[in-house]
Parts: structure tokens; C-alpha cells; sequence
């Protein structure tokens, strides 16, 4: 089950924030690491992956717009051509020049690809959003470059394994869901704690990283 500082996360997430829709997310990611049922690998990213991403701007009443792409692909592909298509067998001329393709689908393309720059940009700015949210970084260009990094490597590693895959998990799969789980729960914890015992755990794990 949950050790101690388990049952604070999930006790401030589910009385403190009033998000027992997180809590119990959490707390079930947490139990499954240690019981690895069935299917816990793809369960227990999908709980990170959440966790990562909605939380802070969940609390911090920010709403997450997600890139429509298959509502952008759908459009796009009424009006796309199959001459347009690559090929090994078009002429040297096409190949140098290009196809001539109607401004209205060239605009479809520039929306789709300005959403997408955008949706990377708001990925972004939500890493920093945690620390500023619930670690007193109330200027996200002040937290530490390690907490960012350390904290996006863990959400890739989650947003990677979060969905089934033909080719079963590498044997080294539990020790990186198990580190990258870890850095997100002691973040939590941390965010958990009062504020002395917060900024006493974020010094000790800056004065770590830099010895």
C-alpha cells in the first residue's frame, strides 16, 4: 500500500485541493508500481502522463486546449490530390519545382502548423507551471534548469508508455517507470509539505545536484 509520504500526497490531493479524481489516480499508480498487475505499465504512465499535465492547470483554473488534428486531417483531406503525393516517378521538373497547390489548402496546412507550434509552446510553459503553481517559483525563468529537465523526462518517459503497443516492454522498462515515477512522486511530496518543510527539501535537492 502507500508509505507515509504516499498517504500525504494523496491525502492533499483528495481533501486539501478536493481532487479525488487525482488522488485516486495517483494512488492507484502508486500501489500498482509495487504490485505490477496486468497491464500495469501502460496504467501507471497514463496516471503520470495526467498527473503531469492537467493537475496545475487544473488548480490553477488554466483550461488545456488540445490540437484538433484529426479534425484539421479531415478537412484537409477532402481537398488534397493524389498527384500531390511523393513519388519516385515524378519528372525531374515537378520534383525541382513543386506541385501548384491551391491557396485554400495551403492555409489549411499553415492553421494546422500554427496550432501545433502553439500546443508545443503550451506543453512548455505547463513544466513550468507545476513549480510555479504549488513550489513557490512564483517567476517559472527562476526554477532550476535540473528541476525542468529531470521534471520533462519523466513526462516524456509517461506520455511515451501511456498507450498499448504491439512489441511488449524492454526489461529495463520498470527501473525507468520506477525512476521517473519516483521524480514525480517526490515532487508531489514536496508540494504536499508546508512551506518551510518545501523550500527545505527544494535547497536540499538543488545543494545534491550541484556538489
Amino acid at each position: 500500500m502507500l508509505n507515509t509520504e504516499q498517504k500525504r500526497v494523496f491525502e492533499w490531493l483528495n481533501d486539501d485541493l478536493s481532487l479525488p479524481v487525482f488522488a485516486e489516480a495517483y494512488k492507484g499508480a502508486a500501489i500498482l508500481i509495487t504490485q505490477r498487475t496486468a497491464g500495469y505499465v501502460s496504467f501507471v504512465a497514463h496516471a503520470g502522463r495526467d498527473l503531469m499535465n492537467r493537475l496545475a492547470s487544473t488548480v490553477a483554473d488554466i483550461k488545456s486546449e488540445r490540437v484538433q488534428y484529426q479534425q484539421h486531417i479531415d478537412k484537409l483531406q477532402d481537398d488534397w490530390r493524389e498527384e500531390w503525393r511523393f513519388s519516385n516517378e515524378l519528372s525531374p521538373e515537378v520534383a525541382e519545382k513543386g506541385h501548384l497547390i491551391p491557396v485554400g489548402v495551403c492555409q489549411k496546412i499553415s492553421t494546422l502548423v500554427d496550432e501545433h507550434k502553439s500546443g508545443r509552446m503550451r506543453s512548455s510553459e505547463a513544466d513550468g507551471l507545476f513549480f510555479s503553481t504549488f513550489l513557490d517559483y512564483s517567476d517559472k525563468d527562476k526554477v532550476p534548469s535540473n528541476f525542468l529537465l529531470e521534471w520533462r523526462a519523466a513526462k516524456n518517459w509517461f506520455l511515451s508508455h501511456a498507450h498499448l503497443r504491439e512489441k511488449p516492454f524492454r526489461a529495463e522498462t520498470d527501473n525507468d517507470m520506477v525512476k521517473h515515477f519516483n521524480c514525480l512522486d517526490g515532487y508531489l511530496y514536496i508540494a504536499a509539505s508546508s512551506q518551510y518543510d518545501r523550500l527545505k527539501d527544494l535547497n536540499e535537492i538543488l545543494d545534491a545536484t550541484n556538489q
